[in-house]
Parts: structure tokens; C-alpha cells; sequence
């Protein structure tokens, strides 16, 4: 099967940077949750919507890791989570919740990981 892509028409392409789509894009009022925002495309995706005004949750196997990577963009902030133990995904979703109004955004961050 062939699937042909068609531009969207949105006026930004391949060279578009996360700041060129948020420009003039207030998310002040916003809370966005981004898996694997402490490296790489995860990371720039943090940077952008904390510029942007979001506050950014950013949920991390290794915290400590992720609190360095994010110490000098203001508005985020990391919670522990290990996708592969339950309890801590409970733990996560209870915290989450607790803290008041949900995510309006999510950006979740796709990659193949070795198994240990």
C-alpha cells in the first residue's frame, strides 16, 4: 500500500523550530507533560514551552539526571516515574492529581531503549 503525503499548509516545514511554531503563543495558564523532557527532542520541547510560559512536568526514571538538565529553565518540574514498575506510575498519577488542575498538553517522547 502507498500512502501519499500531502502538505498541511501550516507554513512551517522541515527546518521549523519549536520557538517558530510558539511564537506569539501565550501558555501562560497551561500545564504540559513531557516524557523524556530532560534530553534531546524532549528536551528543546521542555525549552519551548517554558518560554512559551507553560509550567512543565517532566516525569524521569532518574530525577537527579533530569534536575540537572532542567536547573537553569524555569517553570519545570520533575517527578519521579519508571514506566516499567507500577507502583511508581500509581504513585506519579496520584501525585499528579493531587496537584491540581490536569495537563492540557502532553508530549510524549518516543524511543527505543536497550533492556538491561
Amino acid at each position: 500500500m502507498v500512502i501519499t503525503q500531502h502538505k498541511l499548509g501550516s507554513g512551517f516545514g522541515a527546518h521549523s523550530t519549536a520557538d517558530d511554531v510558539l511564537t506569539g503563543i501565550d501558555l501562560s495558564d497551561m500545564t504540559a507533560l513531557v516524557t523524556g523532557g530532560y534530553s534531546g527532542l524532549g528536551l528543546e520541547t521542555t525549552r519551548a514551552l517554558a518560554r512559551a510560559g507553560a509550567r512543565v512536568i517532566v516525569p524521569a526514571r532518574r530525577p537527579a539526571a533530569a534536575e540537572e538538565a532542567l536547573r537553569d529553565i524555569p517553570k519545570t518540574e520533575v517527578h519521579a516515574l519508571d514506566l516499567a514498575d507500577l507502583e511508581s506510575v500509581r504513585a506519579f498519577s496520584d501525585r499528579f492529581l493531587d496537584a491540581g488542575p490536569p495537563a492540557r498538553r502532553h508530549h510524549q517522547q518516543r524511543g527505543r531503549h536497550g533492556l538491561p
